[in-house]
């Protein structure tokens, strides 16, 4: 039996989970952030470690039982990137096993849909877009910093409402009903109180934080002014989805579009009708659907992939096989 294994190492967290070739998990195991940037390259190494002796351990295996690694790795950005990882992470702890490395879009990608091919927006406290076509050619669209054009994140669509609040606080615009949700988030008495709290420094973005919600929840209410800012995210996201789909040349094709990410998971559905309005203008048949896996689910069909094909029947033995592993290791594989 040939066994694969796949790698999420993330911003948070790193989990690595093992399968054999019928789509049986085998194994699992977890580490802190394996995001070199954060922490530096060696604490990333000691966690990508951990986490994967701790799933050939709950395996009964060694590294010499894995046939193929697939990993999506945070801060995997550009050429030298991967090169570092191969030389100072990877290849110690892998040596010669066959493997994917990707950012951890594409991990992302390949969990959230049952194909092979498609596209990712994933939109949390960053953003990046990704895709493959049926032909296996990638794209990268973002995903650096806002430096580098990255526009619309759950921060900035935060600020964006917090915005709202001062121009509407000036007369500048009408009344929002952000400005007392934002008021009662920071627990001042009233918006004076939350200016000159802010002015003074003593309560920042990070007291108000998750701002994002507090958009949703308006815009939910029927603010137009919310919505006005969820519409604006929502268009810049399809223009990303739409430069993938372009340079992969699948604007006549049929594909899930994989919305990840916590801006998603939003109450009001204008960020995602607007999403959808941008894309299906130069894709009609794009189909617009929320993650089916985790994206360590992802790396380890990535894995899978390199020495096998992945048949409907491996894919619904792996699924009913996921349900029980989250039982035995307590977390979750399948999205919420």
């Amino acid at each position: 039996m040939a066994y694969y294994l796949g790698l999420d190492a993330g911003g948070t967290k790193t989990f690595c989970l093992i399968g054999d070739g019928n789509g049986e998990i085998k194994g699992f195991g977890r580490g802190g952030t394996g995001n070199y940037e954060g922490y530096g390259v060696e604490a990333a190494h000691q966690e990508i470690r951990r986490a994967v002796e701790g799933a050939l351990e709950s395996a009964g295996l060694q590294l010499k039982d894995i046939s193929a690694v697939g990993m999506g790795v945070a801060g995997a950005d550009i050429p030298d990137d991967y090169d570092m990882l191969e030389r100072e992470i990877f290849g110690p702890i892998f040596g010669d096993i066959p493997r994917l490395l990707r950012n951890d879009s594409m991990g992302g990608l390949r969990g959230g849909t049952r194909d092979p091919y498609g596209v990712v927006i994933a939109c949390g406290t960053g953003c990046v877009c990704a895709g493959v076509n049926r032909d296996g050619k990638e794209v990268r669209i973002g995903g650096i910093s806002e430096d580098y054009g990255d526009k619309v994140s759950g921060s900035s669509i935060g600020i964006h409402g917090l915005k709202a609040v001062w121009r509407a606080r000036d007369g500048v615009t009408g009344p929002t009903l952000l400005t007392d949700k934002f008021v009662a988030r920071s627990g001042c008495a009233d918006i004076e109180a939350l200016f000159l709290e802010m002015y003074y420094g003593r309560i920042t973005y990070s007291d108000l934080q998750p701002m994002a919600k507090l958009v949703f929840d308006a815009a939910w209410e029927g603010d137009a002014i919310a919505c006005d800012t969820l519409e604006w995210g929502g268009r810049y996201l399809g223009q990303m989805v739409n430069a993938a789909i372009r340079q992969l040349g699948m604007e006549r094709d049929s594909f899930d579009v994989v919305m990840a990410g916590s801006v998603f998971k939003g109450r009001s559905p204008v960020l995602v009708d607007a999403l959808a309005t941008v894309v299906h203008r130069e894709c009609p048949e794009a189909r617009l659907v929320m993650p089916i896996y985790e994206p360590v689910v992802g790396a380890l069909l990535l894995g899978m992939e390199l020495k096998c094909t992945v048949t409907d029947t491996v894919y619904a033995q792996l699924s009913d096989s996921l349900v029980a592993a989250e039982a035995a290791y307590d977390v979750r594989f399948k999205t919420e």
